[in-house]
C-alpha cells in the first residue's frame, strides 16, 4: 500500500499479525524507551480494541433476536479468527475466552460478572492446555485483567461523575494504575525494570492506537476490496506518524 512513511507498513503488521521483523531497531527503541512495548506484543488490549471495532461495525444489524445471534456469531467468528491468525500466544488466547465467554451470556441473557468470567476462561486455559501457566504473556495477561476486575471499580469511584473531558482522562489513567498495580510487581521480578512513564504513555498511545488500529482495518480491508481511499491511506499513515512522535517525546523525558 502506498504510505508515504516507510514505518507505517511494518507498524501496522506488528500492531496487527504481531510481526516485528520489518520495523527498525530505531522504532522498537523508542517503544522500549517510553513503556510501550506492549502496544507491539499482541495482547488482550489489542484483541479488546478489535472487539470494540467489531461490536460497533455490528451495530447496524439492529436488537432483534436473530439480529443478535448473527452479531454473536461474527464478533466471536472474528475474535477466534484473529486469534489462531496471530499465533494463539496465551494471552490472546484468553482475551478470545473472556470475550466468547461474555458474548455467550450475553446471549443467554445470564448475569456477567466479570470476576468469573475471568475465573472461567482461566479454568478453561488451563485445562486444554496447563504449561501456559509458565508462560510470562499468561501471567502478565491475568494478572492485568486481575487489576481491572478487582482495582479499576474501585478506583473509578474515588472521581465524581461530571460532563466533560477530565472524567474520561481518570478512568483511563485509573485502568492503566490497575494495571501496573498487578502486574509492576512480577515485571521487576522477571526483567528488573518499571515503566517510569506509563501513565502518560498510556493516556496519550493507547487512544492513538485505538483510531489506527480502527483506521488500519478499514484501509486494509477496503484496499483488499478494490477501493482505493487515499484520504483513508494518509489519515492511516498519519495516525502512525502521530504514534511514533508521541512515543519519542516521552523517550526523551
Amino acid at each position: 500500500m502506498p504510505f508515504e512513511s516507510s514505518t507505517t507498513a511494518p507498524l501496522l503488521s506488528a500492531l496487527l499479525t504481531g510481526d516485528r521483523s520489518l520495523l527498525s531497531a530505531e522504532v522498537k527503541s523508542v517503544f522500549r524507551e517510553s513503556g510501550a512495548s506492549h502496544l507491539l506484543a499482541l495482547s488482550g488490549l489489542h484483541m479488546g480494541i478489535l472487539y470494540m471495532i467489531f461490536d460497533k461495525l455490528t451495530v447496524p444489524l439492529g436488537k432483534s433476536p436473530s439480529a443478535r445471534m448473527i452479531r454473536y456469531v461474527l464478533i466471536v467468528f472474528a475474535a477466534f479468527f484473529f486469534t489462531l491468525m496471530s499465533g494463539a500466544s496465551p494471552s490472546l488466547v484468553r482475551a478470545f475466552l473472556f470475550i466468547s465467554i461474555n458474548e455467550t451470556l450475553r446471549i443467554l441473557r445470564r448475569p456477567r460478572k466479570a470476576s468469573r468470567v475471568l475465573c472461567l476462561a482461566l479454568l478453561i486455559q488451563l485445562a486444554v492446555d496447563p504449561s501456559a501457566i509458565g508462560s510470562i504473556g499468561f501471567q502478565l495477561s491475568y494478572l492485568a485483567m486481575a487489576g481491572i476486575v478487582l482495582l479499576y471499580p474501585i478506583m473509578e469511584r474515588w472521581y465524581p461523575e461530571s460532563p466533560g473531558i477530565l472524567p474520561k482522562i481518570w478512568k483511563t489513567a485509573a485502568l492503566s494504575i490497575s494495571c501496573q498495580a498487578f502486574t509492576a510487581p512480577l515485571v521487576w521480578i522477571r526483567f528488573h525494570t518499571f515503566p517510569r512513564h506509563f501513565i502518560i504513555t498510556n493516556l496519550l498511545a493507547i487512544p492513538v492506537t485505538t483510531l489506527l488500529m480502527g483506521s488500519a482495518v478499514i484501509c486494509i480491508t477496503a484496499w483488499g476490496a478494490g477501493i482505493h481511499w487515499d484520504f483513508l491511506i494518509k489519515t492511516t499513515d498519519g495516525l502512525c506518524r502521530l504514534l511514533i512522535y508521541i512515543l519519542e517525546i516521552i523517550s526523551s523525558m
